[in-house]
């Protein structure tokens, strides 16, 4: 019976060689394996997360007033924020 870091191994060398579609693929950030696909801030600046807490029911009606305006929540956020304290120097 195998292990299970004898399949992962075995599935890094199944993938090894092969062709990657660079046209579809996105960027993955190594640190967390999430991918990256936020882009970097005007500035150049690497771009990071931020948690907030919300009600669920308003997170939805924020997501879906975002959605039919066609602007992201991290648009929306910087904006508000920028507004209320100023930008960054």
């Amino acid at each position: 019976m195998s292990s299970y870091g004898d399949i992962i191994k075995q599935g890094r060398k199944d993938t090894v060689g092969k062709e990657v579609n660079t046209e579809n693929s996105k960027t993955v950030n190594t640190e967390s394996s999430k991918l990256d696909n936020q882009p970097a801030s005007p500035d150049g600046e690497k771009a990071v997360n931020i948690t907030i807490k919300v009600p669920r029911k308003s997170r939805q009606y924020w997501t879906s007033q975002c959605k039919l305006e066609g602007v992201t929540m991290t648009e929306v956020l910087v904006e508000a924020l920028i507004e209320r304290f100023g930008a960054p120097e």
